[in-house]
């Protein structure tokens, strides 16, 4: 199933209508999601989110700076119902990336289409209308300063609240291209796994 994919990531949203929901939306996602790269032109992504299977890769990594964020007492701060609200936006903020039907490349409102997607799915869904409102708001606004199309028409809002903003920045960091982070069957290499690889390396 599409969500198998991310779940080590789902083990993380702690609350079952939360996980469920957010189960719900992954299994509805386009075949696409789980193939493409993040960039398709591989100019603004970093080299781990690039190739096949990508995108997953990206979402990955800002759900693991999200995590490390709440780490921090700056932004840990939330309740854990708000955090797994936020795990669930950011596990689906690029669903649509390349559109309804892939279109190859990078669709600019791809943030409102995933948006309106959940707003329309959310008698499917175990959460709350609010809850739904508040998951597609964090998503909608995640583009931050990026939020007009080609022809320069504001068409997304940016970040205002704190939850917004932290969504944002989660997926900025993930995206810049200097970050290297090493993948190993598709999961990100942790400092357990991380030992393990050294060894292998040193060794060869």
């Amino acid at each position: 199933m599409k969500k198998d994919v991310f779940k080590v990531e789902l083990d993380r949203i702690k609350n079952d209508k939360v996980r469920y929901s957010t189960e719900i939306i992954l299994e509805m996602l386009p075949d696409y999601f789980y193939k493409i790269p993040a960039s398709s032109s591989g100019k603004y992504h970093p080299l781990f989110s690039l190739g096949e299977g990508g995108l997953v890769r990206h979402v990955k990594v800002a759900l693991r700076i999200l995590e490390e964020m709440f780490r921090d007492e700056v932004f840990g701060v939330y309740d854990e119902y708000t955090k797994d609200l936020m795990r669930m936006a950011l596990m689906l903020h690029d669903g649509f990336k390349s559109g309804i039907n892939n279109m190859g490349h990078t669709c600019s409102e791809h943030p409102v289409i995933m948006s309106d997607f959940i707003l329309n799915n959310k008698e499917n869904l175990l959460i709350s209308e609010n809850d739904s409102k508040f998951v597609s708001d964090l998503i909608r606004s995640h583009m931050g300063p990026w939020n007009k199309d080609k022809e320069g028409n504001v068409i997304m809002p940016v970040p205002k609240t704190n939850e917004e903003l932290l969504i944002h920045l989660c997926d900025y960091i993930a995206s810049r291209n200097f970050l290297n982070v090493s993948f190993e069957n598709n999961e990100i290499v942790d400092s357990v796994n991380r030992d393990k690889t050294l060894s292998l390396v040193n060794n060869k």
